[in-house]
């Protein structure tokens, strides 16, 4: 049991997630947005036992990557859609300690925050990784692994494979990724990105803004440089992530 555990949950819906927490006897929060989240984060005060993130990966990334800066020893433990994919690697790059997988008993949930609560009061926390780098800075390279983006983000390299200078939109929406918590970005982020960059070309027009059209001639452009193909990987119905 989880008796007089404070629990914070992002969590836009009621779930038998949120009801089974809730018969722990902890004591449950919920914020059903992530501005919500924010604005309690903002506030600071005495941090909660754990935070439980139920949201889209987007969302769970966002308030993951925020909170860890408040609380860098606070437990986390997320949800995601998808039994695979890219979406595990973004949430546990922002500092979760635990996804739940759509598959798992929701009795779980409750199992594994006290495993985690057990393991901090024996061991102590662990080792959380930073938050990335912001492209904010003038001149500054943003790393995903071998990969980096150069000269304020108009060449994407490769380590040991050179380098590719990228076009407006290519740059445009490479940024809106390696910028992203997590790595994650939706199809309106996406688009929104490369349209904003475009808008002050009044002379220029984009040929093709949508995201799947820039990432396959990237990836073309890319094989024919001599490079992997960058590893963008779709998240259905939802956007975009750079696969860790």
């Amino acid at each position: 049991m989880m008796t007089d555990k404070a629990v914070w949950v992002l969590a836009p819906t009621d779930s038998d997630w949120t009801r089974c927490l809730a018969s722990s006897v902890c004591r449950m929060q919920l914020f059903p947005e992530s501005a919500a989240l924010q604005k309690r984060l903002i506030q600071g005060g005495q941090p909660p036992d754990a935070l439980v993130l139920l949201a889209d990966v987007a969302s769970n990334c966002r308030g993951a990557q925020s909170t860890r800066a408040v609380w860098p020893d606070l437990i986390m433990v997320a949800w995601h859609g998808q039994p695979v994919g890219p979406e595990q690697a973004a949430l546990l790059a922002c500092g979760v300690d635990y996804v739940l997988r759509p598959d798992d008993p929701h009795t779980l949930l409750v199992s594994v925050l006290l495993a985690l609560d057990y393991r901090r009061a024996r061991f102590g926390p662990d080792v959380q990784p930073r938050p990335f780098a912001q492209l904010s800075q003038a001149g500054a390279d943003l790393h995903i692994g071998p990969w980096r983006l150069m000269d304020q983000g108009w060449s994407l390299g490769y380590e040991g494979a050179g380098a590719l200078h990228l076009t407006v939109s290519e740059r445009a929406l490479l940024l809106c990724l390696f910028e992203a918590p997590g790595h994650v970005a939706s199809h309106a982020d996406l688009i929104a990105a490369v349209l904003q960059v475009w808008q002050p070309r009044q002379r220029a027009r984009i040929r093709d803004p949508r995201c799947r059209s820039i990432i396959s001639r990237l990836r073309l452009r890319a094989c024919d440089a001599g490079m992997p193909a960058p590893p963008v990987e779709s998240l259905r119905d939802f956007g975009y992530a750079w696969a860790l």
